[in-house]
């Protein structure tokens, strides 16, 4: 009998092949129940990449940009997209914009989840055509905001009905957009609204608007300002009574302090998806 054929008859082998094939098949279980639900994103997908897999399977849900070669969809809204997809669109913008958000956060003492939940309702998690075809995703209109275009550079319009012809600021992606966001909300007519009638921030929103860069850059004839603002940041509850219902604030009909609190939980309920 040859050394093969005695090795396969032995019952340690056999044993040995037990063991091996249940460390296979474990190992095949935990693989499935770590893989993603199917309805949600994968790290890294983003919004543009559901949106073009949509665009293939549903043409008809999706529209193309061809000043920007970016996607959109017709019809922005929760009742007009299935719940799987809604939920790959939420965790795909989270993607996109969350570390932006920390960062900005940050640097300008503000709730991250409270600027990233104004820029998912103001463009439905990355999918309306504003912010595909301006990079606007905050809505930022041109009006009484001279300082965008004078001291930023931002003075390109995209007119767009809303529901009357309106003109809205383009900017160069979604990090210029989001820093003249900051700025619009840190106007002294929404500062004046903040606990501490926005003291912690004011002189670095002064300092920018004089010389048109970040406060912790210098200006070619002037030192920086700060490296970090002082102070605690401003919670989302002070952050979003600054805007929301304020009188000049009125372009969103439905939208309320309750209900912009309720979607800065839709960006934690995205958070939590990410971490798991």
């Amino acid at each position: 009998m040859s050394p093969n054929l005695r090795l396969t008859r032995s019952p340690f082998f056999r044993i040995a092949l037990g063991v091996i094939a249940v460390a296979i098949t474990t190992a095949r279980i935990f693989a499935y129940e770590l893989e993603p639900p199917k309805s949600q994103a994968l790290r890294g997908d983003s919004v543009q990449m559901v949106l073009w897999r949509l665009a293939h399977d549903n043409p008809t849900m999706v529209g193309y940009v061809q000043e920007t070669g970016r996607y959109f969809l017709y019809d922005p809204r929760g009742e007009a997209v299935p719940a799987d997809l809604l939920v790959k669109l939420q965790d795909a913008f989270y993607y996109d914009i969350s570390e932006t958000c920390k960062y900005y956060g940050y640097k300008y003492l503000a709730d991250w989840r409270s600027l990233a939940a104004k820029s998912s309702r103001e463009t439905f998690w990355g999918t309306s055509y504003l912010c595909n075809r301006a990079h606007n995703y905050f809505g930022i209109i041109r009006k009484n905001k001279p300082w965008a275009c004078e001291s930023f550079r931002f003075c390109t319009n995209v007119v767009k009905n809303d529901p009357e012809p309106t003109e809205f600021m383009a900017f160069n992606d979604f990090e210029s957009s989001l820093w003249m966001f900051i700025h619009t909300i840190y106007s002294p007519h929404y500062l004046d609204r903040m606990p501490d009638g926005g003291e912690r921030v004011a002189k670095a929103i002064e300092y920018e608007r004089r010389f048109g860069v970040h406060y912790w850059q210098a200006a070619y004839y002037s030192s920086i300002y700060a490296y970090q603002l002082n102070g605690e940041s401003y919670t989302d509850e002070e952050l979003i009574y600054t805007w929301s219902e304020h009188p000049i604030n009125n372009l969103c009909v439905n939208c309320s302090r309750k209900t912009d609190k309720e979607w800065v939980y839709k960006v934690w309920m995205a958070e939590q998806r990410a971490k798991s």
